[in-house]
C-alpha cells in the first residue's frame, strides 16, 4: 500500500479538563492528522456551545516552535474554506448517547498531496498538545473519549518541499464602529485568511462591517471589502453546508442548540407522527447567532432537526489565489509592513468576540 491510516493516540477518557501532550513518534509523512472528540449525553439540557469547544486548542510544537495552532471550533472552520466540505459532527442530546466531533489538521492541498505534508524527520521532538474541557458544550458531561488518527505515506515514497501551517495569530473584543490595527506576519506565503467575529446574537457579517488590508502603509491595497461583499463574493458561492441533530424532547420542553451554520440558518424539525393530533402546535425554531431554540410544542415529540446554512463556528474565510497552486498563494515575504484593519458594525451584538487565523506556506 502506498498508504496507511495509523493510531497516533489511542481511545481515552481525558477527565474533566486539562492539557494532553501527545508525541508524534512515527517516522514517516503524515497527510493529515484527526482528532475525535466524543462526550457521552447525561441528562437532556441546552447546549452551552458548540461541541467542538471543548477543545480550545490544538497545538503542534516542536519545542518552543509552533507549528499548528487552533481551536477545536477553528479547525473545523479552516477545513471547510480548504476543501469546501465540513468535517463530520454527529450531535446528539438523547440521554445515552455521544456527541462526536473530527477535528482535523490538513497539511496539504488534498488528501495524500505528495507536494505538502508534515515530516516529522525534518523536526527534533514534534509533539500535539490538546487543550480541553468536556463541560464546555454540556454541563451534563460524565465521560469523554480522544482519540487521534493519521493518514500517513507508506510504500510510497516523497520529498515534500513544506506543508500548510495554521495558526490563531490575535484574539480581540470589536466594538461598535471601532477599528481593530494588526500588524500581519511577513515570514511566510499566505493562503487562508480565515476571521471570526462572533456574537451571542449577530451573524458574523453583522459583526464586522468593514476589511482592509494594505502594503506599505496603503502603498498597495489588497483587500478593501466589507462583511456582505464577503459573503456575496466568497463565502456563499461555496454553498450551504448541513448538520443533523438528534432530539430527546417532550411536549413541555424547550431546547438551545448550539450549532455550526451562523448565517442565514434554516432548521427543519422532524416529529414522531405517532403521536401526532390536529390541535398539535409546529412552532417555528428560532435564531440568535449559532443558537437554534427549538420551540416548546403540545403534544409533539420532535426527534430529529435538520439545520443549514453559512459561516461555520461564526468564521469567513479568504483565499489568496488559485488554493491548488501553490505559486498563486500571496507571497508576502518581500513586503515590509501588511496591515489588516477590521471595522466593527454599528451594533456588534452581546459578548463580541474577534480571532484572526492564518493558514501559510511553511516550507522545509
Amino acid at each position: 500500500m502506498n498508504y496507511r491510516e495509523v493510531e497516533l493516540y489511542a481511545p481515552k477518557d481525558l477527565g474533566t479538563t486539562g492539557t494532553e501532550i501527545i508525541d508524534i513518534d512515527i517516522a514517516d509523512p503524515l497527510s493529515v492528522i484527526e482528532l475525535i472528540w466524543q462526550t457521552t449525553v447525561v441528562t437532556v439540557s441546552d447546549m452551552l456551545a458548540p461541541h467542538p469547544a471543548c477543545i480550545s486548542k490544538i497545538e503542534l510544537v516542536d519545542g518552543s516552535n509552533v507549528l499548528w495552532s487552533l481551536s477545536g471550533e477553528e479547525a473545523q472552520a479552516l477545513a471547510f474554506y480548504t476543501f469546501g466540505k465540513m468535517p463530520l459532527d454527529e450531535i446528539s442530546v438523547v440521554v445515552g448517547d455521544y456527541m462526536r466531533s473530527c477535528l482535523p489538521i490538513y497539511f496539504g492541498r488534498r488528501l495524500f498531496d505528495p507536494e505538502l505534508a508534515f515530516d516529522p524527520k525534518k523536526f527534533t521532538n514534534p509533539q500535539l498538545r490538546i487543550t480541553w474541557d468536556e463541560d464546555a458544550a454540556n454541563t451534563s458531561v460524565v465521560a469523554n473519549e480522544l482519540t487521534v488518527r493519521g493518514w500517513a505515506f507508506d510504500q510510497k515514497s516523497i520529498s515534500p518541499r513544506g506543508f500548510l501551517m495554521a495558526k490563531e495569530i490575535k484574539s480581540y473584543t470589536p466594538a461598535a464602529n471601532g477599528y481593530e490595527y494588526t500588524d500581519m506576519p511577513t515570514d511566510h506565503p499566505y493562503r487562508l485568511l480565515m476571521l471570526q467575529s462572533e456574537a451571542t446574537d449577530k451573524n458574523p457579517f453583522e459583526v464586522l462591517a468593514q476589511v482592509k488590508l494594505s502594503e506599505e502603509h496603503d502603498k498597495k491595497i489588497p483587500l478593501d471589502m466589507t462583511g456582505y461583499e464577503i459573503f456575496r463574493k466568497i463565502v456563499q458561492p461555496l454553498g450551504r453546508f448541513a448538520q443533523t441533530v438528534r432530539l430527546n424532547e417532550t411536549a413541555a420542553d424547550a431546547m438551545a442548540l448550539h450549532l455550526t451554520p451562523t448565517y442565514n440558518q434554516d432548521c427543519q424539525v422532524a416529529y414522531d407522527a405517532d403521536v401526532i393530533a390536529a390541535n398539535d402546535d409546529f412552532t417555528q425554531p428560532t435564531f440568535a447567532g449559532c443558537i437554534v431554540t427549538i420551540a416548546a410544542t403540545v403534544g409533539l415529540v420532535p426527534y430529529r432537526a435538520h439545520v443549514s446554512g453559512f459561516a461555520p463556528h461564526f468564521c469567513i474565510g479568504i483565499p489568496f489565489g488559485d488554493l491548488s497552486d501553490l505559486n498563486d498563494w500571496y507571497d508576502v515575504t518581500k513586503l515590509g509592513h501588511l496591515r489588516l484593519t477590521q471595522q466593527g458594525a454599528s451594533a456588534v451584538g452581546t459578548t463580541p468576540a474577534g480571532r484572526i487565523c492564518l493558514q501559510q506556506l511553511r516550507n522545509y
